[in-house]
């Protein structure tokens, strides 16, 4: 009676391993950086990306905003932007949605 309790136990850990592994095994990779993103908007809006457009895109896109329907760029990132000359709050806006 032992040996055919073993192999279930086996069986049964060999089972789990399966189904722990396999999802991570066949996990697709991560396409593009939120970072570049945030490049390739400011580029397709006509700016030079420079250190100061990759220092606003470090910033995270969204402010944390408890309880507030609406969506609010972080505020270090439209003030990096602004001092790297951007003025049009516009493109802004759209470049640190997408840090």
């Amino acid at each position: 009676m032992a040996p055919v309790r073993t192999k279930r136990l086996v069986a049964s850990l060999f089972l789990t391993a399966a189904v722990v592994i396999t999802p991570m095994a066949v996990a697709a990779p991560a396409s593009a950086s939120q970072g570049s993103d945030c490049y390739a908007m400011a580029k397709a809006l006509g700016y030079r990306v420079g250190p100061k457009v990759a220092g606003a895109c470090g910033f995270p896109a969204e402010q944390p905003s408890f309880g507030k329907p609406w969506v609010t760029p972080y505020p270090g990132c439209m003030r990096h932007l602004e001092n790297a000359g951007i003025s049009n709050w516009n493109h802004r806006f759209a470049i640190c949605m997408k840090a």
